[in-house]
């Protein structure tokens, strides 16, 4: 006795089985292809997110790099302009700085009457 008369309805089934398992197999195959693809598109698009937060932080860091130099430019031209406030506040005090005004512009009429 062979194995094909001791089980003739396995033998006949088989084929119809090995259909669903190779269905399954195909489906799940392609699933996994799928996914590869899409694992891969992923961390394509992470690397590219990467760059770009990499480019944006060097771009940040070079804007705030700018902003404290024109902030301590400011000061600088603040703290100057406030030292020139007080020299003139120390040199011309109690209306000397208007006195002075009024002699330069009594001494340019002068000169422009003899032109």
């Amino acid at each position: 006795m062979s194995v094909d008369q001791q089980h003739p309805d396995t033998v006949q089934s088989m084929p119809a089985e090995l259909k669903v398992v190779e269905a399954g197999l195909k489906a799940l195959w392609e699933r996994a292809r799928r996914t590869s693809e899409a694992i891969h598109g992923l961390r394509r698009e992470k690397h590219e997110l990467e760059a770009k937060v990499e480019e944006l932080e060097l771009e940040t860091e070079r804007l705030r790099q700018e902003m404290a130099k024109k902030e301590q430019r400011l000061r600088s031209i603040g703290a100057s302009g406030d030292e020139a406030a007080l020299k003139k506040a120390v040199l011309f005090a109690n209306g000397e700085r208007e006195a002075y005004a009024a002699k330069i512009k009594v001494l340019l009429a002068k000169l422009e009457a003899y032109l």
